[in-house]
């Protein structure tokens, strides 16, 4: 009886183990949303003047989608002084990764 419940036992532990550990990674991004002007844009990073005249780095990997009147579009065809509204994961500002970078029209002053 004992070596059954040990056996039982040993197989579900990886099994929790692993499960614990994908709902922390899951858990410790959170969701940033940047709204400003486009300064600079590569491959791998695009760095954003938010509208308090902050500048952000975000990261572009090939999950990143790219949307210009609701068609996506390749990275290419982002330039300096879009103005874009980009959805990001990462723990602080400075570790942003971009889900979806929406080129917008012209963002007013506040």
């Amino acid at each position: 009886m004992r070596s059954i419940f040990k056996r039982a036992l040993r197989a579900r532990v990886p099994i929790v183990a692993a499960l614990l550990a994908i709902s922390s990674f899951a858990l410790a991004h959170e969701d940033f949303r940047v709204i400003g002007t486009l300064t600079s844009a590569s491959d791998s990073h695009i760095q954003v003047r938010d509208r308090d005249g902050k500048t952000l780095s975000i990261k572009i990997d090939k999950q990143t989608v790219i949307r210009k009147d609701r068609a996506e579009v390749a990275v290419d065809t982002l330039a300096a002084g879009n103005s874009v509204v980009v959805d990001a994961l990462g723990d602080t500002e400075a570790d942003l990764v971009a889900l979806e970078i929406r080129v917008v029209p012209p963002i007013a002053n506040r």
